[in-house]
Formats: structure tokens, sequence, C-alpha cells
């Protein structure tokens, strides 16, 4: 049987301390075969040297200035040629048998569209904090691990990929949106990615567009978004 191609988008702009370890965990991966992309927004702060320094590593490499992160999934996604296709943050990295884990799976359930397992947790200091891992069932009440999900390329060619109306949580739309129209997550429970937190996900601006979309998708009320809403503004305000 032929190996499944694999493919890998990292989007990065300036994280120049970050993309080296990324860039070390793709090439660690014990599958193969794998197609790495990476869409740089333009950095500026020696980002691009360090990945020059992992050419070889890479099939597609694009850097230019873009329209945000989720603009610029859709164009790596675009760019893929693999039947799965991941997407790794910048200075996040994957276990050594990751890809190998979600080809298992891709193979052992082809009714599958979405795989995602679970993440490792560390601080911005790199200090270890959990491990959560949530079955899509979770997706009711927020957001799977984005950053341990794979989806089939096939998925995104038929329903299309991020809502680039949301700046910070597009990818939970995305997620609900597959969730409502039937698609099929498979579910590996083994860690698949070490995710350091400090990025949008952790800003007011995704919590609030997190309610609304929880609220487009008739998960709260519009009272509860509301109430909701002042919460999160007041503890934006009152860290000030």
């Amino acid at each position: 049987m032929t190996k499944p191609l694999v493919s890998i988008i990292t989007v990065v702009l300036n994280n120049r301390q970050g993309i080296e370890r990324t860039l070390k965990s793709i090439a660690a991966q014990k599958y193969v075969p794998i197609e790495y992309i990476i869409i740089d927004g333009g950095s500026t702060d020696g980002t691009q040297e360090i990945i020059g320094d992992y050419a070889a590593l890479l099939h597609q490499y694009i850097s230019e200035p873009d329209g945000g992160i989720y603009y610029a999934m859709n164009k790596g996604v675009a760019l893929a040629h693999g039947s799965i296709v991941g997407l790794l943050n910048s200075g996040d990295h994957y276990e050594a048998d990751a890809i190998e884990a979600v080809v298992n799976a891709y193979l052992d359930y082809p009714e599958g569209d979405i795989f995602h397992g679970m993440l490792r947790v560390f601080d911005q200091s790199g200090a270890f904090k959990s491990v959560i891992g949530n079955h899509s069932s979770f997706l009711s009440t927020g957001m799977i691990e984005h950053p341990a999900c794979f989806v089939k390329r096939a998925v995104y060619e038929k329903h299309g990929g991020f809502n680039l109306n949301y700046k910070s949580s597009s990818d939970y739309d995305f997620m609900l949106r597959m969730k409502r129209l039937g698609v099929n997550f498979v579910f590996i429970e083994q860690i698949l990615t070490n995710y350091y937190t400090g990025g949008i996900s952790f800003q007011t601006r995704a919590l609030l567009e997190t309610l609304q979309i929880r609220k487009a998708f008739g998960l709260i009320s519009p009272l509860k978004k509301m109430l909701l809403e002042n919460i999160i503004k007041l503890r934006a305000f009152l860290k000030k």
C-alpha cells in the first residue's frame, strides 16, 4: 500500500525565538513522506534566516505580507498536496511519532475526516502546565485542541477553509461548521503536539470572538453572550 502524503503547514511572523523548535520537530518525525510548507508574513527579525538554515526540509516557502493568520493558513492549505493536512503553529512542536499516529488512525478509520489528539501545554517560559484532550462533543462548550488536529484535504476542498471575518478564533468556527455538516471526527488518545501559551487564542479579542461564534451557532443566548462579554472586558480592564 502506498503511504499517504501528509502536508504540514506552519504560519509565522517574526518568531525568531520559536521557529527553530518547530522546524526541528518536523525534521525529527518518524513518518515519511511529509510535505512541509511555511507561510511567512514577511518577517524582519531574523526568522527568515533561521528558516533558510532548514531549506532542505521545505517543499514550499512563501514570504510576503498577507491578511493575517487565517488568510495565511488558507493560502497554505491551497498549496498542499497531501491527503492529510496539519497546521503547526510557529513555536509549537510535534512529538516524534505524531504524524505516524495520525496516519495509523487515517488508515484504521477510513471514514474519518478530522483526526485530533492531545496537547501538552507549556507557559511562555517553557514550564509544563497541563495535558489536555477533548472529544469533538466538547465543541458545544469550547474549542478542541487545534494544534493537534489533522484534516483530510478533501474536507477543505469540499467545505472551504477558515472564515476571514474572524481574526482570532476562526479555527473554532471551522470546527463547529464541520461538526454541523456531519464531518466525522476521530480522537487519538495520545499526545501529538506541544503547545506554548501566549498566542492569539489567549487575547481578549479571541475570547470575545469565541462568544460571537457560539451565539452564531445557537450555543448561547444573546443575553448570556452580553453577560460573558462584560466579564471578559472587566477582567481585561483589571489586568491593566
